[in-house]
């Protein structure tokens, strides 16, 4: 039930996020393979793919934001609350299912809009490697975890409809414009989804092994986050 209901909650939300990042990347992509000269080499569909991933982590985002919009705050300034809040199901299992939930919708909405892109890209281009394809999705997912654990935690202190998604950009903003510098991009989530560090602008392509370390340490905070928006949560008065 609890799963019914935060899919009723998020769907016209996650449909037309959906829509939206399958349609403007692939788009993307097809138009840059237009024109293009027979002789061209996959470089530059690598480099177009690379766009698109920019492209699709920045639609990520803020998908994400108003994806975690909701919960029990939203409800109680809308004063839907007290119909949640009476369920025979502690909060505990009220955050674990939305989160559950909310992660497996950003997965859908990170790896279905990429693997469109990659197919328009080798239909209308060249044949491209598929490694390059998940290494994207790879970094989409362990940069944007922070951001979805950002979002949740603030949907748990802010309460008002669009309140929480505003806060949430703010501080999107606030990551890339301080943590832009060159000195601090390495700490930055926004920089890591980019793959920014890992890109070679000679060959097009993201090198090396994908970075589990950092991966981790993105984790690591946003597991903190998450746990902490729980907390809010239950010490809550509905």
């Amino acid at each position: 039930m609890l799963w019914y209901k935060a899919w009723m909650e998020t769907r016209t939300r996650f449909l037309v996020s959906l829509c939206g990042m399958l349609v403007l990347p692939s788009y993307y992509i097809y138009n840059e393979a237009q024109g293009v000269e027979a002789f061209a080499h996959a470089d530059w569909y690598y480099r177009a793919l690379h766009t698109g991933n920019s492209l699709i982590a920045a639609m990520w985002i803020a998908a994400v934001m108003f994806l975690m919009m909701g919960g029990l705050l939203r409800e109680r300034a809308v004063g839907t609350a007290s119909f949640t809040v009476v369920l025979p199901v502690s909060r505990m299992r009220l955050m674990r299912v939305r989160i559950l939930f909310g992660l497996l919708q950003a997965m859908t909405l990170a790896v279905l809009p990429w693997g469109a892109m990659f197919l328009v890209s080798n239909i209308f281009g060249l044949p491209t490697a598929i490694s390059q394809a998940l290494f994207h999705v790879a970094l989409i997912a362990g940069g944007g975890v922070v951001f979805f654990a950002v979002a949740l935690l603030v949907s748990s202190l802010v309460e008002g409809e669009y309140t929480a998604p505003a806060v949430s950009f703010g501080i999107l903003f606030a990551d890339v414009i301080a943590l832009g510098n060159k000195s601090f991009k390495a700490f930055s989530p926004w920089n890591f989804m980019a793959g920014g560090e890992y890109f070679d602008r000679k060959t097009q392509l993201l090198t090396g092994p994908l970075p589990w370390l950092h991966v981790l340490a993105n984790l690591l905070v946003a597991t903190l986050l998450m746990a902490i928006s729980v907390r809010v949560i239950q010490r809550k008065d509905f």
